[in-house]
């Protein structure tokens, strides 16, 4: 009864175990084609495991036997073993619902597999590693080489351009890079950059920016006339970085530019109170961030602009915030902020270049974290369109009427309802309104910025192998057009997902 029990248990057990450890030592190979060191250690180990599991429970299962038969039982013990060997007993006790696997059975797939890299990477000897021999198509992959930069080679698809003549690049230059030096950095981003293109450089250890074909074609469309688009796209498709490059060009162009990186701390963190004449909101903290930005960025422009009294635009930016630090009435601020943008809009009526550059332009249409009192026990969520600051930097309408150009960018980190995001600009190609579409955006078009292309991905590879001296855990006969196809399908084109794989792979 005990030898019965035993075996059942064998049978119930044992090739379960078994065929997940073929399944994980599968999965370990596949990955080993990426990262050969450490899958090939995963996948040695689960094999050991498997084996000495079964080992295990071989001794257990005769240690068991040999304490619980009699002497004069030898004989049927050994007709016993006779049977097993046939398998026919074995089989017959089984017990219902038991997993079996039968040896080889996956050989089929395995050899599919195989066959889709001996073009590529080859096949190894399976008896070349100290003797062993390996089964069921799931040998360790072995590294022929590391890949390392070449010494002395140059980055064959650096620009050599540091972006101060970006305005004159064309097709040749599309997925290229130029360097976006910290020189060109306090020349046209004083107002500092945006997260996403920090955590790139940091990534890369360079300052190389790369110029796309969509970004091409946002500034011909600009150049060609449109005053107002709405960058939109998936999650990680590099429309923060095309607003970039859109900037880079724009100053480069003589162009004021009010460049806001993030929209959405104009909606975070500041005091208010509200205005009785309008009803709307004073958000003092907010005006300030944004005269600082418009301030730092076009230092010299706003000196030679002037508002509707006589003052320049820089003498009212410059008072606004400076109430603001000595903690004065906060609706100087807000005024100051306003009479700006006006100065603004008046200065593109009588020909001066002036363009908005808005980052996370959808948070203009979303909530604050500010609340207003409705009651005893109630609370309202104030809307960032109920602040006068933000209800005049949303106001596409105004600007691109008054002859600016207005460029918004959709982000997929701020969480708006689709519903909400589909009522921002117009879509329909004869510029017609949609229902229920914010009357501010009803002069923008939507522009998609696609996800990166196989052809892109290939050139942030090469990009990555130069900048972090060769991407140590990629076999050398990895080639980089086979690497960015697999990233193009376990990212589907999403950048920070390939930077974050890159610095592994690196």
């Amino acid at each position: 009864g005990t030898r019965y029990a035993t075996r059942t248990l064998q049978g119930a057990f044992a090739p379960r175990f078994v065929m997940l450890a073929r399944a994980a030592s599968r999965a370990a190979s596949a990955v080993a084609r990426v990262a050969p060191p450490v899958a090939t250690a995963a996948w040695t180990s689960l094999r050991n495991l498997s084996g000495s599991s079964r080992d295990d429970e071989t001794a257990a299962a005769e240690e068991t036997r040999g304490a619980t038969d009699d002497p004069e039982d030898d004989s049927e013990s050994g007709d016993d073993e006779d049977e097993d060997d046939d398998g026919s007993e074995d089989d017959a006790e089984v017990p219902l619902g038991a997993v079996t696997a039968e040896a080889g059975e996956d050989d089929d797939v395995d050899d599919e597999i195989d066959d889709l890299y001996d073009d590529e990477e080859g096949t190894s000897d399976s008896s070349a590693d100290g003797g062993v021999q390996w089964t069921g198509g799931v040998e360790p992959h072995r590294p022929s080489g590391k890949r390392e930069k070449e010494v002395g080679s140059v980055f064959s698809l650096m620009s050599g351009r540091d972006g101060s003549d970006i305005g004159s690049f064309d097709a040749t230059d599309v997925d290229r890079f130029w360097d976006l030096s910290i020189d060109t950095e306090k020349k046209w981003f004083k107002e500092g950059l945006p997260r996403g293109v920090k955590e790139e450089f940091e990534a890369s250890g360079t300052r190389r920016i790369m110029f796309r074909k969509s970004d091409l074609e946002i500034r011909e469309a600009v150049k060609a006339g449109n005053k107002g688009m709405l960058l939109d796209g998936r999650r990680g498709a590099g429309k923060t970085t095309a607003l970039v490059n859109l900037v880079a060009w724009a100053r480069a162009e003589n162009y004021f530019v009010v460049y806001v990186p993030s929209a959405k701390a104009l909606t975070l963190d500041s005091s208010y109170t509200k205005d009785e004449k309008t009803g709307m909101w004073d958000t003092p903290e907010h005006a300030g961030k944004l005269l600082r930005w418009i301030l730092a960025g076009n230092e010299s422009g706003l000196q030679e602009l002037k508002s509707d009294d006589g003052k320049t635009l820089s003498a009212i930016a410059t008072e606004g915030v400076e109430s603001l630090d000595k903690g004065g009435d906060g609706k100087v601020v807000v005024e100051a902020a306003l009479a700006v943008l006006e100065g603004l809009k008046t200065a593109a009526k009588t020909g001066t270049k002036v363009m908005f550059a808005i980052d996370e332009y959808n948070a203009l249409f979303g909530p604050t974290d500010m609340h207003e009192v409705l009651g005893a026990r109630r609370r309202g969520v104030i809307a960032a369109g109920d602040t006068r600051v933000g209800a005049a930097l949303r106001d596409a309408t105004g600007a691109t009427t008054a002859g600016m150009t207005y460029v918004g960018v959709v982000s997929g980190t701020i969480s708006l309802s689709t519903k909400l995001t589909a009522r921002l600009a117009c879509s329909d190609p004869d510029g017609q309104d949609k229902d229920g579409q914010f009357p501010e955006t009803n002069t923008l078009t939507h522009m998609e910025v696609p996800r990166f292309n196989p052809r892109e991905i290939a050139c942030l590879v090469r990009h990555y192998d130069h900048a972090r001296s060769g991407l140590d855990a990629v076999d050398a006969t990895v080639d980089h057009a086979q690497l960015a196809l697999r990233l193009k399908v376990l990212t589907q084109g999403n950048a920070k997902e390939m930077r974050e794989m890159m610095e592994a792979l690196g």
